[in-house]
C-alpha cells in the first residue's frame, strides 16, 4: 500500500489496519525503509471557488453547446521555464540521520528562469504569444493595454474576420476588473 503512487496517509493506514499511528510510522521507517514526506498542494479549491464554478458551469455549457464552441477563443497565462539560465533559490538538504540544527542554513541552487506568456486557442487557430515583461505588475491597465489591445487588433480579426467570436478567460483579478470589463469590444473587423 505504501509503494503506490498516491499512498494513503499514516492515519488512514492505522485505522484500516487497526493499529496505532506510531506503530504504522515505525513499520514504514524501519521495515519498509520509507520516509513520510508531505505532498505539495497542487490545486485546492475552497468552498467559495467551488460555488463560483458551479454557478458558471451551466451557463458556459449552454454557450458552448450546439456547435457554438467553434466561436470561442480561450485564453490563459502560463509560466515557461527556460533551461540553461542561472536564477537561484535557497534550499536546505537533510540526510536521514542529521538534525536541522547541524545543517548549514541554506545553499543557493541554480534553476531555470521563467517567463510569463499569454496565449489563446480556438477552433480556427492559435493567437500569437504575448510575453509579459519581467517584473511587470499585471493589473487591469497593463492587461488591457499590453495584452487585450494587441490581441483584438491582430489575432481576433485574423482568426474571425467577421468578428463573431467570444473571448473566454479565467476570473483572475486583472481579467475580472471593471476596467477590463468596460474595455471596448470590437464588433466588426476591417480586413
Amino acid at each position: 500500500m505504501a509503494s503506490k503512487p498516491d499512498p494513503p496517509t499514516q492515519a488512514s493506514l492505522a485505522k484500516a489496519l487497526n493499529l496505532s499511528q506510531q506503530d504504522v510510522s515505525y513499520q514504514l521507517k524501519h521495515t519498509f525503509k520509507k520516509n513520510a514526506t508531505k505532498k505539495p498542494k497542487c490545486h485546492h479549491l475552497n468552498e467559495r471557488s467551488v460555488q463560483i464554478r458551479r454557478q458558471r458551469s451551466w451557463p458556459l455549457y449552454e454557450l458552448l453547446c450546439k456547435d457554438r464552441w467553434r466561436k470561442f477563443i480561450t485564453t490563459d497565462v502560463a509560466w515557461i521555464y527556460l533551461s540553461d539560465t542561472n536564477a537561484k533559490y535557497k534550499v536546505q538538504y537533510l540526510s536521514r540521520g542529521q538534525n536541522r540544527r547541524d545543517v548549514t542554513p541554506s545553499t543557493t541552487v541554480p534553476h531555470p528562469k521563467g517567463a510569463m506568456v499569454w496565449m489563446g486557442i480556438s477552433a480556427n487557430g492559435v493567437t500569437k504569444l504575448r510575453f509579459v515583461q519581467p517584473g511587470a505588475k499585471i493589473n487591469s491597465e497593463y492587461y488591457t493595454q499590453k495584452v487585450l489591445r494587441p490581441f483584438l487588433k491582430d489575432d481576433y480579426c485574423r482568426l474571425y474576420s467577421n468578428g463573431d467570436a467570444v473571448s473566454h478567460q479565467n476570473s483572475a483579478p486583472s481579467h475580472a476588473s471593471r476596467v477590463t470589463q468596460k474595455f471596448p469590444r470590437i464588433s466588426k473587423c476591417n480586413s
